[in-house]
């Protein structure tokens, strides 16, 4: 075998023993790492604190079932990018911590899992979504600054109509426009949401307007098919009235002969 032949076989045995070292020091350093680089991004390390928070009880094995805070916590991780690594990493083997934790969190995998390939949701997970992205979030500030008259049901301003557009582009706060109020909100959902079409979109408020819409059309078909019937008996009675008097005056004309 030449030297050159030797020389790429040490190279290829070089870069496969870097290969294979590098691999195992990245997993038993993967949800160490991720972890670090979620908690110093704003969004991501507020979602992560909320799961810490949320999901305590689950983490400790105080339950046996997923909270549903818990579940709130772990769909607003898993919208960002290192929570889903987080999901997904794998820890050191003497780590127990790391291990234990994932294994007590399968708990939850099911019913997160569902709710996330909802086409909608609560608007509360929604907000939490928007709150776990940086740029979402920054987007809602605005939106929570500029918009407090239009949340007393005052009026739209400039700033506040540009703000939702703001925060309407932003791609974590795509959920937002189709999610459902459905009362565990800390504020007023339907509220706001009825000033927002009332106020800066001159329209009804959606889920207002469909009732109505219903019971409009209802009322309308039951008043044309009333009218109908009383244009109907009224034409009856006209041409009964006429046959009668034209009887009469046959009648009279009759007896003249």
């Amino acid at each position: 075998m030449t030297s050159s032949g030797k020389s790429m076989d040490i190279v290829l045995l070089l870069t496969v023993l870097l290969t294979i070292c590098m691999s195992s020091t990245t997993s038993s350093r993967a949800c160490n790492d991720i972890k670090m680089k979620c908690a110093y991004r704003s969004g991501c390390g507020a979602a992560l604190q909320q799961y810490l928070m949320g999901c305590s009880g689950v983490l400790h094995g105080d339950v046996n079932d997923c909270p549903e805070t818990c579940q709130h916590a772990l769909i607003a991780l898993t919208s960002t990018d290192e929570g889903k690594e987080l999901m997904t990493c794998e820890c050191a083997h003497n780590d127990y911590v790391c291990l234990q934790s994932k294994q007590r969190v399968e708990v939850c995998r099911a019913s997160v899992t569902m709710t996330m390939n909802r086409t909608r949701v609560s608007c509360r997970i929604a907000t939490w979504i928007c709150i776990a992205d940086a740029l979402c979030s920054k987007a809602m500030d605005y939106y929570n600054t500029y918009c407090w008259k239009m949340f007393r049901g005052k009026k739209c301003t400039h700033r506040c109509h540009n703000s939702i557009a703001i925060l309407r582009r932003q791609e974590k706060a795509a959920k937002l426009n189709t999610c459902i109020c459905d009362g565990t909100e800390d504020y007023d959902c339907r509220g706001i949401r009825r000033n927002m079409n009332a106020l800066c979109f001159g329209k009804v408020h959606h889920d207002y307007h469909e009732v109505k819409k219903v019971v409009g059309d209802t009322r309308t078909n039951e008043i044309l098919r009333d009218d109908a019937n009383l244009r109907g008996d009224g034409i009856r009675n006209l041409v009964n009235r006429v046959t009668l008097a034209l009887t009469i005056v046959i009648l009279l004309l009759s007896r003249q002969d």
